[in-house]
This record gives structure tokens, C-alpha cells and sequence, in this order.
């Protein structure tokens, strides 16, 4: 036969002082924050703070991983890091997510933050060619040249290409009239 080994027996009699003690030390944590000034209402204004810090850092994280991936998304598209880095600079100058500036919206805000990133690239390299362009922006050889073109036109910048928008917007003028007459 083996030898039994049983629990181990509290003392009875150390029970009762260690359960007065810890409500006296709570007791004396209370006294403290009563004497500081700390009341309920404090304690749901510092958790009302926290949950908002906490928001705050939640959304931070979250703009900073959309800039990741979008910034990916540009060198998915062997845009070379000089250029990458137009286009984040871009981005944070003017509070637009990267991914936006790679996706295919049209949207206004989004439209104008692209042709800066586009026009500030062919202004520092202007060897580059529009097809190339149009490959890391996802657009054809004439969006590109729009873009330069109108770019130039709103900032006041000298011209980069021979595009000519005033031929461009009278042509589909022209080409809108035929069809609702």
C-alpha cells in the first residue's frame, strides 16, 4: 500500500483575522479616495474618458492600417518608392487614405487629392511615360493626361503636357447638344 496524502487543513483559526483584514484595507482604500475627492460621479467621468481615449486609439489604428495597405497597394503596382512616398505626403497633407487614391472612385475630394499625387510624379520624373502612370494609378493614357492637364489648370502650375482641356470640354459640349436636340 502507498502512502495517502490528503489536502492540507486551513487553520480555522487564521481564517476570520485575514478576512477582517482585507476589509479593513478596503475600508482605508475607500477613506482615501473619499478624502481625494473621488466620488461615483468622478469614477464615471474617468471611465467616459477612458472609453473615449480608447475610441480614439481604436480609430488611430485603424487610419494607420488603411494608409498601410494602401500604400501596399501602390507597390503591388511596381510603383517605385520614390513615388510612394509623393503619394504619402500627398495623402497626409491633404487627410486622405492612400487605398482611396488607389481605388477606381470618381468622387470629387478623392479625384483632386490624385491628380496633385499624379502631376507632383511627372513634375519630378517627367520622363515618365502616361501609360506607366495609368498602370500605378489604375487609369488609361487620357484620364492621365486629364488629370495633368486640369491639375495645372486649378493650382495655376505650368503645364506638363500638351493637353488641351478647352478643345476636350468644347468637344463634348458640342457632342451634348447633338443629342438633346
Amino acid at each position: 500500500m502507498g502512502i495517502i496524502a490528503y489536502p492540507p487543513v486551513l487553520n480555522a483559526k487564521r481564517i476570520p483575522p485575514l478576512l477582517k483584514a482585507f476589509a479593513a484595507a478596503r475600508r482605508k482604500r475607500l477613506q482615501v479616495a473619499e478624502s481625494a475627492g473621488y466620488n461615483k460621479e468622478f469614477a464615471r467621468q474617468a471611465r467616459a474618458a477612458n472609453a473615449k481615449q480608447a475610441q480614439e486609439a481604436k480609430e488611430r489604428a485603424e487610419k494607420l492600417e488603411a494608409r498601410r495597405v494602401g500604400l501596399l497597394e501602390f507597390q503591388r503596382r511596381a510603383m517605385p518608392e520614390w513615388a510612394v512616398a509623393i503619394v504619402d505626403e500627398v495623402c497626409q497633407r491633404r487627410d486622405m487614405c492612400p487605398g482611396a487614391l488607389a481605388s477606381r472612385t470618381r468622387k470629387h475630394k478623392v479625384a483632386a487629392v490624385r491628380n496633385e499625387a499624379i502631376y507632383l510624379i511627372k513634375a519630378r520624373k517627367p520622363s515618365i511615360s502616361g501609360p506607366r502612370l495609368g498602370r500605378w494609378f489604375d487609369r488609361d493614357n487620357t484620364s492621365i493626361l486629364h488629370s495633368l492637364a486640369r491639375h495645372s489648370e486649378e493650382a495655376g502650375l505650368p503645364k506638363l503636357v500638351g493637353y488641351d482641356l478647352d478643345n476636350v470640354r468644347d468637344r463634348y459640349r458640342r457632342k451634348m447638344a447633338g443629342r438633346n436636340a
